[in-house]
């Protein structure tokens, strides 16, 4: 009788081991097959406000190493800057402005922009600007001509680039 016993508790024993063991099996599983944590801040996507927008100060700062700009062009280059800035902020924060007119008045404010850089520039720097401007707009292009499917669509993202 006391075999019996002991018997009966062994296989209890055993059979409460091999279930914690699958226990734990299927939950070590479902740990593997859980997603991957999101990527960090910097591999998220552009900014809110695009891809490559930078600050007044940095924006002033890069133009003064490719343009060699006075301290009194440095000076108004913020001024035009940290007005645009405001300006494109307040329109594209405008939900009531359809977006392909908010694109257009964007645009007209980016070439007003343009247009007062120019205006404060020495011939050779206005030359070199341009020269700036033409090198990012190229870019620009090839970023969305790569960002474009057969047929024109976006490619979803982690797609393959073709």
């Amino acid at each position: 009788m006391m075999k019996s016993i002991f018997k009966h508790t062994k296989l209890r024993i055993a059979a409460v081991m091999f279930c914690s063991v699958c226990f734990s099996a299927g939950a070590a599983m479902a740990q593997q097959d859980a997603p991957p944590p999101p990527p960090d801040a910097q591999q998220q996507g552009p900014p809110p406000n695009g891809p490559m927008k930078m600050n007044p100060d940095k924006r002033v700062q890069m133009m003064q190493r490719h343009l060699k700009l006075s301290d009194e062009q440095a000076a108004q280059l913020r001024t035009i800057f940290e007005e645009g800035q405001t300006k494109m902020e307040a329109v594209r924060a405008n939900t009531s402005i359809a977006p392909p007119e908010r694109r257009a008045q964007m645009e007209a404010m980016r070439q007003g922009m343009q247009e007062k850089i120019r205006g404060m520039l020495s011939p050779e720097q206005a030359t070199k600007f341009d020269e700036m401007q033409a090198k990012m707009r190229e870019r620009a292009k090839q970023r969305h001509m790569e960002s474009q499917g057969d047929n024109g669509a976006p490619l979803p993202p982690g797609s393959p680039q073709q």
